[in-house]
């Protein structure tokens, strides 16, 4: 792929054009991109759509932006907030799997994060990742990362098998997915497992979490559209469980071979059917969106009138947030943020500045907008040094002075 943008002609995994339109973001910035005060007169801007395949059920963008552009200089730490819970994934993989010299690849594997406690369970393991700034601080712990897209065409020439292939929150970050898919059948043993976390399609429509689409995020998971998927390729999605990271994904199990499709996948598959399968229930989503957008605009109004407001959480879902409710720096003051990868620079069309923690301890901030909003509880206990209210826009609107004041949580988070 050449150019930087391209428009979607046919479904990312079974091939076919049948699309019904879903969602229309408008134009938006790249949810990676946070400039630098040089680069703040270079905006980004794309269209945004969602689309739902009619045919194999995979909820995709309607545009496909150069993975150059998006992945080689990634700003996203996992490291940052996620290594207690990667240590678990680790300690769960070596309950049911038992590690110790079990050949792992891990697709997207960031800074390390997941393949350095497998490492130290005894696995041999081994890292696919193109971002070459993020791979160095894991090539810095001692681990094997390969500097490169994992596709079929980049590993097909590889004799090596692999016991388990893992991907968190990337399998969805893919632009060629059938190569992908291909690539892991090839990889893995014929007993192999591909075991994944992704952002779950109804986590994502239940909770209204319009802040979490963008173009990076290229597919939206159903459990429907994954068994479709695997088993064009002799695959069979055997297992998965519903998980709180990121505000509601899925860790999903794929056995590297093609059996009879167990009766708690095919239990799923009848109710998706009714709703996240379905158009109809689908193109609710539009006007859910829409309304939520409204709600926030006449909230942040009110406030900004008589209260100095600030953010934590300079992530992708922040960038297109302020985007998305037109939010700049002449009411939010700046955004916290504890990646150093991010500090220093703004949010994407804005002139909103990213800081660390210290220039809100020594500011007059009255409300902390939590755009982070399924690290809640994280931020608010992070923040107690004074005494803030928090405005949480999910899964609805909420101003709040504590944790255990915001309704709805429980369930998401």
């Amino acid at each position: 792929m050449d150019s930087v943008y391209k428009k979607r002609i046919s479904c990312a995994s079974c091939g076919k054009g049948h699309f019904q339109k879903i969602l229309d973001l408008g134009i938006v910035p790249l949810a990676g991109y946070f400039p630098t005060k040089d680069q703040l007169r270079e905006e980004s801007k794309y269209p945004l759509k969602l689309l739902l395949c009619n045919d194999c059920k995979l909820v995709q963008t309607d545009s496909v932006i150069n993975p150059k552009l998006l992945f080689e200089d990634y700003r996203y730490l996992s490291s940052i907030g996620l290594s207690g819970h990667f240590k678990d994934v680790a300690d769960i993989l070596d309950k049911r799997y038992s590690v110790k010299d079990k050949d792992i690849l891990e697709i997207g594997c960031n800074d390390g994060v997941l393949l350095e406690p497998l490492y130290k369970l005894g696995a041999n393991v081994v890292g696919v990742d193109p971002a070459v700034n993020v791979i160095k601080l894991a090539t810095d712990k001692g681990l094997t990362v390969y500097n490169d897209y994992f596709g079929y065409n980049t590993f097909k020439d590889f004799e090596y098998r692999y016991d388990l292939v893992l991907a968190n929150n990337s399998f969805a970050h893919i632009t060629d997915i059938q190569s992908v898919v291909k690539g892991i059948h090839y990889v893995l043993k014929s007993d192999g497992y591909f075991i994944f976390e992704v952002h779950y399609l109804n986590s994502l429509v239940s909770g209204n979490q319009w802040d979490n689409i963008y173009h990076e995020h290229i597919y939206y998971y159903s459990i429907s559209a994954l068994n479709n998927l695997f088993t064009r390729y002799g695959m069979t999605v055997i297992d998965f469980e519903e998980i709180p990271i990121h505000a509601g994904s899925i860790r999903v199990t794929v056995l590297n071979d093609n059996i009879d499709t167990p009766q708690k996948i095919i239990d799923r598959l009848l109710v998706e059917f009714d709703t996240i399968s379905n158009p109809n229930y689908m193109l609710g989503f539009t006007q859910k969106v829409k309304n939520h957008i409204d709600d926030f605009n006449k909230e942040i109004k009110k406030l900004s009138k008589d209260y100095k407001i600030a953010g934590y959480g300079a992530s992708g879902r922040a960038n297109m947030f302020c985007n998305l409710t037109n939010l700049d720096e002449s009411i939010v003051q700046f955004i916290v943020d504890e990646s150093p990868e991010r500090c220093g620079r703004y949010i994407a069309n804005t002139k909103i500045p990213i800081v660390d923690v210290d220039t809100l301890k020594n500011s007059d901030v009255d409300i902390i907008i939590i755009f982070a909003w399924n690290y809640s509880r994280m931020i608010i206990e992070k923040t107690q040094f004074k005494k803030y209210s928090y405005l949480v826009a999910f899964p609805k609107v909420q101003l709040v002075d504590s944790y255990d004041d915001l309704d709805g949580f429980d369930s998401i988070w």
